[in-house]
């Protein structure tokens, strides 16, 4: 029995070593995006490329594999390496006023993946993310200054720019394949 398991394991390695390093290569991805970041004189939220690489991630990996490679941007992060916007390192990430859109990009990412797996329309999976960052991102910003605080720093500063990455994530992903 213990000869079956040894041989089960053996065979299950190279299939874990290999989406361990799709979510590393992957997180890393984002975290190339992120150096490309404005700030901004009005709210502590840069424009940033890091929701482009949350469209791209879930529509070229997939639900499953896009979550994997956000969550091991956000290891990154914890491990103090300079990954979040424009390079900062900031291990303690969790407790900032951001930190809700960081996570958020967990759920948009598998949310995108899984949609774009069941052939939905680009345009409609990558609104559906952007939404999820937009709510789970100034809900946590509320926590901090309030509701339309958080939806005047949050959100509204971003209408435009998240249009553009919606159509931009669209045609990048039909330009890859990744069509709806």
């Amino acid at each position: 029995m213990n000869e079956q398991r040894a041989v089960s394991i053996k065979q299950e390695l190279p299939r874990i070593l290999k989406e361990v390093g799709i979510a590393l290569a992957g997180g890393c991805c984002l975290a190339l995006l992120s150096q490309v970041a404005i700030p901004l004189p009005f709210t502590p939220i840069p424009v940033t490329l890091q929701t482009l690489g949350v469209f791209l991630l879930g529509g070229i990996l997939g639900g499953r594999r896009a979550a994997y490679s956000v969550l091991g941007y956000l290891v990154q992060g914890c491990c103090g390496l300079p990954v979040f916007a424009g390079g900062v390192s900031n291990p303690l990430w969790i407790g900032s006023l951001q930190a809700g859109f960081l996570l958020s990009f967990v759920g948009a990412a598998y949310l995108i993946g899984k949609m774009c797996e069941r052939r939905y329309h680009l345009v409609l999976a990558l609104t559906t993310g952007q939404l999820v960052i937009f709510g789970i991102g100034a809900s946590w910003m509320a926590c901090y200054v309030g509701w339309e605080k958080a939806f005047f720093l949050g959100v509204v500063p971003f209408l435009t720019g998240a249009v553009l990455k919606i159509i931009a994530g669209a045609i990048g992903l039909s330009l890859i394949g990744k069509r709806s």
